[in-house]
């Protein structure tokens, strides 16, 4: 077994893309910046008591899944860029954008960097939960960005 040690700072990775279009390079937002990532798979479990039976009964529900992070605030992915001719609504009008109009993203987080061999999952979901913040002890904004995501994720090694 391997740590996945990601101190080099280019290992930890996030691409974000509109529906479908994630193996299109020019159509990939490449998450800068970022301070942190969570990755939650929670399965849901529904319990109940019967008369017959001493101890509880559990049976799974769907997982509720969701990625999570905090970003440094860049003007361009934060806002967008409406002079790229790209064919995505996240590079051109950014995580805001994309929030704001509902817009479902694909993603894939990567654990080791996005060389051949590297490990990821993938998915599709919405991008919710920014709130920038500044202050004197941290002058440049910072924002949590979460992606709801829509069904599973999918696990992936790059080609």
């Amino acid at each position: 077994m391997a740590v996945i040690n990601v101190s080099a700072g280019s290992e930890a990775v996030l691409e974000l893309s509109p529906v479908g279009d994630i193996d299109t390079p020019a159509n990939v937002l490449t998450v800068p910046q970022m301070q942190d990532i969570t990755i939650n798979n929670s399965t849901g479990v529904f319990r109940f008591k019967t008369l017959d039976n001493t101890a509880e009964s559990a049976v799974t529900t769907p997982a509720t899944n969701q990625l999570s992070l905090n970003v440094v605030v860049d003007e361009d992915s934060f806002f967008g860029n409406a002079t790229l001719t790209a064919n995505g609504a996240v590079i051109e009008t950014g995580l805001f954008g994309v929030s704001t109009s509902k817009t479902k993203v694909t993603f894939r987080a990567y654990f080791n960097g996005t060389d051949s061999g590297s490990k990821y999952l993938e998915g599709a979901g919405f991008i919710s939960g920014l709130s920038p913040t500044v202050n004197m002890d941290a002058p440049v904004w910072i924002s949590p960005v979460t992606i709801e995501v829509d069904g599973d994720f999918a696990e992936g090694t790059e080609a």
